[in-house]
């Protein structure tokens, strides 16, 4: 039995508009952005396939070019989406722009040469071979890490159908085989076959990319504190051997800050835990204006907060005396009062290493310290070779009231 063009299409259609329906079934909800653009983009590359099998059957007729036009923009916005969808997962590219243009220039030559068959069909053809090569540069240059698996495999689709254009256009511009969209013959055959099969392993690719957006989502949640966006005390714990073999190896100060909010329980007492969690997130901000980038700055649980400096006690102090007056001066402003800190530092030594729970039990030990002896203040253990620190304010406080 043989197949004619016009059931391969339908057949496609229709498997690319079932791809679109069931991707948020087989996803769950709530999908992501890059997985919204995905569908859009398989059901309007159905839209554009039943559109232009629609116009065939309607050849000559008023009709006629108005379901082709559609067809074309749906095949066009179909590939712009595809743009978006690859720039979720492997960041902005300037080709985008290159896609976009593209996309545009194809419908807009289609009408201009909306009379001529041959002419519009090679015009458009050239500009959708030239907008999924776009794609597959996008693939082969990404602006972000991404497995490379599934973009290899994504590229070479659309080196097979950008290849596959060039020939239509080729033959509908300079050949007597291919006049028509929908017309049958071995052109029109072999373009349905190659369509079907790079569709498909297209649905396989983005698949693979939204398994990966969703593993690299789940790593963060695992590895951030939700309420602060900090690092959790897991990915605290994970990072700070790597710290400490890098300030072994090149010779440099560490420095473990545990800080904590004075009186935090208050704060919830008297103005509630929506307030407290304000305050939380109002700290975290802080540290991160505050900590440079080769530094960490992480949630240890609670009020309390845990910091990995490359400083020496000097330098430690001063963060701490800049950290306080910071806090207390963006506290007022936002909360109506002031929020303060102690703090307690342990110092690695270069000489006699320590483990870190070792030096997170001395930092425990001095913040501990620092709050026994009035709070606000900074304390370090006293192994470490410490500047004479002041008190950060007196050592009453009053309760933290408006």
């Amino acid at each position: 039995m043989q197949l004619d063009f016009a059931s391969m299409a339908i057949l496609i259609a229709i498997n690319l508009a079932v791809i679109g329906v069931a991707l948020p079934l087989a996803m769950g909800t709530p999908i992501s952005r890059a997985a919204q653009h995905m569908q859009g983009y398989f059901l309007l590359q159905a839209l554009g396939w039943a559109l232009i099998l629609a116009a065939s059957r309607i050849r000559g007729t008023t009709w006629d070019p108005i379901f082709s036009i559609a067809a074309t923009c749906a095949a066009s916005a179909a590939q712009w989406l595809m743009a978006q969808t690859l720039q979720s997962w492997l960041g902005p590219h300037s080709l985008s722009r290159l896609v976009l243009g593209l996309c545009v220039l194809g419908p807009l030559g289609f009408i201009f040469f909306i009379d001529s068959m041959t002419q519009r069909m090679a015009w458009y053809s050239l500009c959708h071979g030239l907008s999924i090569a776009c794609l597959g540069w996008m693939c082969l240059r990404p602006q972000r890490p991404a497995a490379p698996h599934w973009r290899y495999l994504m590229a070479g689709c659309a080196l097979v159908m950008s290849c596959s254009l060039f020939t239509r256009a080729y033959l509908a511009a300079y050949t007597p085989w291919l006049s028509g969209f929908a017309q049958d013959g071995v052109a029109n055959h072999v373009f349905a076959v190659i369509a079907q099969v790079c569709g498909s392993l297209v649905l396989v690719c983005m698949l693979v990319a939204w398994r990966d957006e969703t593993n690299q989502k789940l790593r963060e949640l695992a590895l951030n504190d939700q309420l602060t966006g900090l690092a959790n005390r897991h990915a605290l714990l994970q990072t700070a051997p790597l710290m400490q073999a890098l300030a072994k190896r090149q010779q440099l100060p560490l420095a473990v800050l545990l800080l904590d909010i004075d009186h935090f329980k208050a704060v919830n007492d008297q103005h509630g835990h929506s307030v407290g969690d304000q305050a939380l997130q109002l700290l975290a901000r802080v540290l991160k204006s505050e900590v440079r980038s080769d530094e960490m700055a992480a949630r240890w649980g609670g009020e309390e907060f845990c910091l990995l400096l490359y400083a020496q006690p000097t330098a430690v102090d001063a963060f701490y005396q800049r950290l306080c007056v910071l806090l207390q001066q963006q506290s007022l402003q936002e909360l109506g009062f002031a929020l303060h800190l102690s703090g307690g530092c342990a110092l690695q030594s270069l000489q006699q290493p320590q483990s870190l729970q070792q030096l997170l039990q001395h930092a425990d030990t001095a913040l501990y310290e620092a709050k026994s002896n009035g709070r606000g203040r900074l304390v370090f253990e006293r192994t470490s070779i410490a500047p004479a620190l002041a008190p950060a304010r007196a050592a009453q406080e009053p309760s933290p009231t408006p």
